[in-house]
């Protein structure tokens, strides 16, 4: 993978069409994702955004019936002339609802470096360290490495898939709807630690919580049927919108 300049585009995507079968969810999608800041995708459900989403690490290769045109690169390299395992290092993915692995902390944090090479303890022990830091997670985990991912509370799991993505040293991190599954409280966490990681890598979240957007993301898109109607700067996409159907998204008028 190629280096990016600070304040280019990290990723770039050119007249992108993806369709499943004959039905087409992505309509001729042309957008420029900054270095080292969060980009929010907003919109109605059915409105492409999480396809999209999904599409920037060759998600999209485990659906056979799907078909793409266009163009997408990550740091300058095409992703579908990529190895799918080389970029999906490079691009982490949080989902949804959090996905620990059945097997401790530890092992949930070390399972991406130990399949690309060998890891001493001493190593093991720095990376299971520094990613549970970066992920806000160190003081509540660190006297229970060994017990299983899946016996802590659902943003504490939340917090670990971050700190398992983050293990292979991904300059993308995708979070797809990241809160929608965790209380109040540990969506305030997770937000806080998405403004975090944004300082040194690129994340990108989809939400539907606008407010979230306005909390997290330096840039927004909103998409609708298909298209990406409309994006920039969050602040000004929130106050000055400049197409009538943005306008009726943020107001309330359609969902």
């Amino acid at each position: 993978m190629l280096s990016v300049a600070e304040g280019e585009s990290v990723i770039s995507i050119r007249n992108f069409n993806l369709w499943y079968g004959d039905f087409q969810a992505l309509k001729n999608i042309s957008l420029e994702i900054p270095k080292n800041k969060a980009t929010a995708f907003i919109g109605p459900s059915g409105c492409g955004k999480s396809t999209l989403l999904r599409t920037f690490n060759r998600m999209c290769d485990f659906v056979p019936t799907v078909r793409t045109e266009g163009t997408i690169e990550v740091a300058g390299c095409d992703i579908f002339a990529t190895e799918p395992n080389e970029l999906r290092v490079m691009v982490g993915m949080v989902f949804q609802h959090p996905n620990p692995f059945p097997m401790s902390i530890r092992d949930n944090i070390l399972y991406g470096p130990r399949r690309m090479r060998k890891i001493s303890k001493a190593e093991g022990d720095e990376i299971v360290e520094r990613c549970l830091r970066d992920a806000g997670l160190w003081d509540e985990a660190k006297d229970k490495l060994d017990q299983n991912g899946l016996g802590i509370s659902g943003g504490q799991q939340q917090r670990l898939c971050i700190a398992r993505a983050l293990a292979v040293e991904p300059q993308v991190l995708l979070m797809d709807e990241p809160t929608s599954a965790l209380d109040p409280i540990s969506t305030s966490l997770i937000e806080e630690l998405m403004v975090e990681l944004a300082r040194d890598r690129t994340v990108v979240v989809v939400t539907h919580n606008m407010q979230q957007a306005t909390r997290v993301a330096d840039k927004t898109a909103f998409f609708y049927l298909g298209e990406l109607i409309e994006e920039g700067p969050t602040k000004q996409l929130f106050s000055q919108p400049r197409e009538e159907r943005t306008k009726d998204y943020l107001t309330g008028r359609f969902s």
